[in-house]
């Protein structure tokens, strides 16, 4: 199942940012499409003012996943930084997500528009890796319910300071 599709240039219209300017930090951050058919989650992590943190997140209805076995990522494999996924069920309160680091690629590559200048490769993140945070911290709390999956978000921090950019063509459930 495919959750979304970045081929189209208005696929990043309903994602928006929230970075570390909240707690008074100085990162940025975006999701833009490409014209070449696949989203770039881009922007810049700064320490400065007890910062440390970019993202963006999209809310959609709820959608019955429970299906699957987690959640994949069409990514340019060349990254470098290291990013994490955040999940979010219709009874998850503001401050809180389900989250899980995002593997090294280890799938087989695959080309985008019959090209291959990019190394885009496929990552799978099983649901059961998804733990709740809050603010940054485990918490106990219930499992994430999957059948009213409502929200994902793209995130980078733990002190990666700098520019950063991830290449994304497609999420969704397998």
């Amino acid at each position: 199942m495919i959750l979304f599709d970045f081929k189209a240039l208005d696929a990043a219209t309903s994602w928006y940012s929230v970075n570390d300017t909240v707690m008074g930090g100085l990162s940025r951050s975006k999701l833009t499409i490409s014209p070449l058919g696949y989203g770039v989650f881009s922007g810049h992590v700064s320490l400065a003012n007890g910062g440390g943190f970019a993202s963006v997140r999209c809310e959609f209805e709820p959608k019955n996943v429970s299906e699957f076995t987690g959640i994949y990522l069409e990514l340019d494999g060349g990254r470098a930084k290291h990013y994490k996924v955040n999940l979010k069920d219709m009874d998850t309160p503001q401050s809180t997500v389900y989250q899980a680091p995002m593997p090294a690629p280890s799938h087989q590559a695959f080309g985008v528009n019959g090209t291959s200048a990019l190394n885009w490769q496929r990552i799978e993140i099983p649901f059961s890796h998804f733990i709740p945070q809050c603010r940054g911290k485990p918490i106990a709390r219930v499992a994430i319910d999957l059948t009213r999956l409502s929200g994902l978000g793209l995130v980078i921090g733990a002190q990666q300071s700098g520019d950063f950019s991830l290449k994304l063509k497609a999420i969704g459930c397998y």
